[in-house]
């Protein structure tokens, strides 16, 4: 089986998302939390790695119990400097992000990584919207709604959207329609 997990990257939490590469179907989503609520820099990169692994390994351990060959690729969003108006906070904590992805990739043990830009795969398109052009693709298959694990908090759901939509947007499944006029 080849496993695409797709990654929203946070400090302290990670949108993730596991689509079979075979079929296109998303098997789960979720976010998980990095115990290490305060630290920075490598420890924190290690504590969310292992988290966002722990994830991915509670839906792998029946595969690779029942014997199946796992191959794992790993494609994330990849930490964007924009120009100082446009810019949302401090440009240094983007290091952070990356070095996140790069423990989770090696924790996972995948076998090739990938990095989109988030213009490239939502491009400029309100936050909101994305998120039901998001939820819009899941309904062309329903049983993939069920597989999304949201956190309580709504403020941090769409970073799993965003997983989601990141794997959607690697399958070639959250590719814009056009609608013709009649």
């Amino acid at each position: 089986m080849r496993l695409l997990v797709a990654l929203d990257p946070g400090l302290r939490e990670c949108g993730v998302a596991l689509f079979d590469l075979d079929t296109g179907e998303l098997l789960v989503a979720g976010m998980p939390t990095n115990f290490e609520s305060k630290a920075r820099g490598l420890a924190a990169w290690a504590s969310m790695a292992t988290a966002t692994a722990a994830f991915v390994s509670s839906f792998l351990e029946p595969l690779r119990a029942a014997g199946e060959a796992v191959a794992i690729v790993v494609v994330s969003e990849c930490p964007q400097v924009y120009t100082a108006g446009k810019s949302k906070g401090d440009p240094n904590d983007l290091i952070e992000l990356a070095g996140v992805v790069g423990r989770v990739a090696g924790a996972l043990g995948a076998t090739s990584e990938r990095s989109v830009l988030p213009r490239e795969w939502k491009g400029t398109l309100n936050g909101d919207v994305m998120v039901e052009r998001i939820k819009s693709r899941l309904d062309e298959r329903p049983c993939e709604h069920l597989r999304v694990q949201l956190p309580r908090a709504q403020d941090k759901q769409h970073n799993v959207w965003d997983a989601v939509g990141i794997g959607l947007h690697v399958l070639g499944r959250l590719v814009p329609r056009k609608v013709f006029p009649r």
